[in-house]
């Protein structure tokens, strides 16, 4: 049946994101957007677990931790801390303020339900509920055939079905969907879990691509609006791709996802370096949602 999460979160993207993917796993989101607010619903409602952002305004995140613990009614509740922030003392710190234990800002669904099953009881666990945006490549040649929707990621009653779940939860504001068609190249789809899911929670008709065939054959299927690359370098250097699909693009803008900061990937991604917008693995949803209606929004000024 799922549980009762409370989300104690001033950014609107990330709550947007975390009210999405605990609805559309069985779980009823509760919504608090300032630390006060927070105190206040954890102790009339009495979730059965919290998430919650340091950085909050009228009382942070250390402030909210404090102040429930110090009740009898709410201290057996697991509070987990959402940290934009590396924890590289394996949650010591965290811990002795008084959480249970911390989520990185990402909310990669991968990482993040795991996680959350592990401070609930058995019988509020998402289990093996199918993920909300499963990353799937397009079809082989034959299954393209006859059909220009069979290869994208968002099957609509898909979509209107996972939306509608969220829309459950209670006050879910919803975003208005763009519309927009994004080709993701990653040479390891199936690790692109939290990308699709922010991609298909705001709207957006994706597409991925494993392999220059595979990009070859979405660009014959339909037209895009902007190339997202999640790149390895090491892949790339070896097998070409994504370079020689993102020359078949040309014009289009381009988002990179890299692992490091520090990595050139200017000749991996060939003519496109000079436009491309360079991002950092792990991506915040924010950051995404931001780079991509940037880009479009250029795109739409210079045509």
């Amino acid at each position: 049946m799922g549980a009762r999460i409370l989300i104690v979160e001033d950014n609107q993207a990330s709550m947007e994101l975390l009210v999405y993917l605990l609805g559309a796993y069985g779980h009823q989101p509760l919504q608090a957007h300032d630390g006060e607010q927070g105190v206040a619903l954890a102790l009339r409602e009495l979730p059965d677990l919290i998430i919650c952002d340091l950085q909050l305004p009228k009382l942070d995140g250390y402030g909210v931790v404090q102040r429930l613990k110090g009740e009898a009614a709410t201290r057996a509740i697991p509070i987990l801390a959402a940290s934009a922030q590396a924890v590289n003392d394996g949650g010591a710190a965290l811990r002795a303020a008084g959480f249970d234990g911390s989520l990185a800002k990402s909310f990669d669904p991968l990482e993040m339900l795991p996680a959350l099953d592990a401070f609930l009881p058995a019988a509020l666990r998402a289990g093996d509920a199918p993920p909300v945006a499963a990353a799937v490549p397009v079809a082989d040649d034959g299954a393209a055939e006859g059909s220009n929707d069979v290869n994208r990621i968002n099957n609509i009653n898909d979509m209107d079905d996972a939306m509608d779940a969220a829309a459950a939860a209670p006050a879910a504001p919803r975003f208005q969907a763009s519309g927009a068609r994004i080709l993701l190249l990653d040479a390891a789809p199936d690790d692109c879990g939290l990308v699709a899911s922010v991609l298909l929670h705001f709207g957006y008709a994706l597409t991925v691509a494993s392999d220059a065939a595979q990009a070859e054959q979405a660009t014959a299927v339909q037209q895009y609006d902007l190339l997202l690359c999640d790149l390895d370098p090491f892949h790339a250097l070896r097998s070409g791709f994504p370079g020689a699909a993102l020359q078949m693009h040309g014009g289009l803008p381009v988002i990179v996802l890299r692992p490091d900061p520090d990595d050139d990937v200017s000749a991996l991604l060939g003519p496109a370096a000079p436009t491309a917008c360079l991002l950092e693995h792990p991506i915040e949803p924010q950051q995404l949602v931001d780079a991509i209606g940037h880009s479009l929004a250029a795109r739409r000024q210079a045509a």
